[in-house]
């Protein structure tokens, strides 16, 4: 999303594509302070953007890790049951 400003030193029309709080006018070369209404919705954006992410660690760290922790722990313990339920089994047939 780009918006435009106009330079208060050559009145040419500045995009600011959401980078930074100053840039340089390309038609003067001017450094410019952007505009707090330009910025501010992209610093905001950012924000939220991070504190999703965050949010999305968390979950994953405190709900997806211990998930997979106990379902491999289910996956091991039925596999254990099942081993011990054959081997007597195996035994009769081998050893006799």
């Amino acid at each position: 999303m780009v918006r435009a400003f106009a330079c208060p030193n050559c009145g040419g029309a500045v995009e600011y594509g959401g980078s930074g709080r100053t840039m340089k006018c390309p038609f003067c070369g001017t450094s410019l302070q952007v505009p707090e209404a330009l910025w501010q919705p992209f610093e905001e954006a950012q924000t939220v953007s991070q504190w999703k992410k965050y949010v999305i660690i968390f979950l994953a760290v405190t709900v997806g890790v211990p998930t997979c922790l106990g379902l491999l722990g289910t996956v091991l313990g039925i596999g254990g049951g099942i081993f011990a339920a054959i081997i007597p089994f195996v035994l009769r047939i081998f050893v006799r």
